[in-house]
């Protein structure tokens, strides 16, 4: 099966780079060629609980995966303006299941605009192709891929040194080539105002406002199931970004978010979501972020509204030289998934992911970056056959001219 591409913002980024040769001999960097190789192997590609890899349920579930990419990027200033755009291709090929094997689209293109220097923004698109993970998605044998597509016009008003009026408006698309009941195909547009207080010091203060008005663009109304077509919601944040000091700064946020559904009101929810990371510069060759979250998203099925997701990560640097450097993550998700749409019993599904992963990166050249990684991902749950633990390793080399 085949989906007709989006190539309405990869074909004008191709033009727009292709057309500008000039822009290469006049301009150190401002445009760049960029190509990579990769080389990954999963142990447990489709994430299947241990029970069902002992008794040889998938004998392809251990894959080698290559990637092989091209790009091109620009990146132009012209007086108070800023052009960048980035076109790339990546070639993905699976050595034992070849029907997943793609090659991904994806552009992104931005305008740093600025009218006066107290009025100025940001226009911004993006594309992006891969593939649904396996984690939640179970249908073997068919690829399904997933297009993402988002394009935002935003703008910032300096009132004084202290006072900005923000605000903005966008839209998103996420297309499947196979639906996914309880992460449907969605179009939204959205508006969002507010004000930003900034200090001498550079920590910034902020409360918005948004507005979004969503469509599932694969759903009729179902009442059988309480499956809506449409659904609206309203976002209430406040952000705060704190210089401690030199060497740690701290984002705080908090959002109240309240979706609706117009034709089934079982399926609302509300409820916070909240963001705290602290980035510690231990030395001038370490630095340390830790993060903790919690967040509200769709998940609708037969007895499920929502996932509320409480997620800890810890990711420390190391600049060992000025060309290598060692990164580390480790990151713990408990997702509880919550909200039945009718009198029948909760899901009462709870699941306890793990992921860490270990990064060498080398540079022996200006142009060129060797990057190895070793990474574990697992995920335990109070219900059977959910369970999986998989093991990763990857070699991947990256040039830019």
């Amino acid at each position: 099966m085949h989906v007709k591409r989006p190539y309405a913002l990869l074909l004008p980024a191709l033009l727009l780079l292709t057309s500008m040769p000039l822009v290469w001999a006049q301009t150190e960097d401002t445009l760049k060629l960029n190509a990579g190789y990769a080389l990954q192997t999963d142990n447990n590609l489709f994430r299947l609980p241990a029970s069902t890899l002992a008794q040889g349920g998938n004998a392809s579930a251990t894959e080698r995966i290559s990637q092989s990419s091209l790009g091109l990027s620009l990146n132009k200033p012209y007086s108070l303006q800023r052009f960048e755009a980035d076109v790339n291709l990546i070639d993905y090929r699976y050595q034992h299941n070849s029907y997943l094997s793609f090659t991904a689209h994806n552009a992104s293109a931005a305008w740093r605009w600025s009218l006066t220097p107290k009025l100025h923004g940001n226009l911004t698109s993006s594309l992006k192709e891969a593939l649904n993970s396996f984690a939640d998605n179970q249908t073997l044998n068919v690829r399904n891929q997933r297009t993402d597509t988002t394009t935002r016009l935003d703008s910032t008003y300096e009132l004084g040194a202290a006072w900005h009026v923000i605000g903005g408006i966008g839209t998103t698309s996420q297309k499947n080539v196979l639906p996914l009941a309880a992460e449907g195909n969605t179009s939204t547009t959205a508006g969002d105002a507010g004000l930003r207080y900034l200090w001498p010091s550079g920590s910034t203060l902020s409360y918005t406002f948004k507005k979004t008005s969503g469509e599932y663009t694969n759903r009729t109304i179902q009442p059988a199931t309480l499956f809506d077509n449409r659904f609206n919601q309203q976002d209430n944040e406040i952000r705060l970004h704190w210089l401690l000091s030199g060497q740690t700064t701290a984002d705080l946020s908090a959002a109240y978010i309240n979706r609706s559904h117009p034709n089934f009101g079982q399926r609302d929810y509300s409820g916070i979501n909240t963001d705290a990371s602290l980035k510690w510069a231990i030395s001038g060759k370490s630095t340390l972020t830790a993060n903790w979250a919690r967040e509200l998203a769709s998940f609708q099925n037969s007895n499920t509204n929502f996932t509320r997701t409480d997620r800890l990560s810890l990711s420390p640097v190391w600049q060992i030289t000025p060309k290598t450097a060692i990164r580390a993550r480790y990151e713990i998700a408990l997702r509880d998934y919550l909200g039945s749409p009718s009198s029948a019993t909760p899901s009462q599904r709870s699941d306890t992911t793990r992921d860490a992963s270990l990064n060498f990166d080398w540079q022996p050249y200006r142009n060129l970056t060797l990057t190895t990684s070793l990474q574990n991902a697992r995920r335990t749950s109070n219900q059977a056959g959910l369970d999986y633990n998989s093991n990763m390793a990857s070699f991947a080399a990256q040039y830019s001219y």
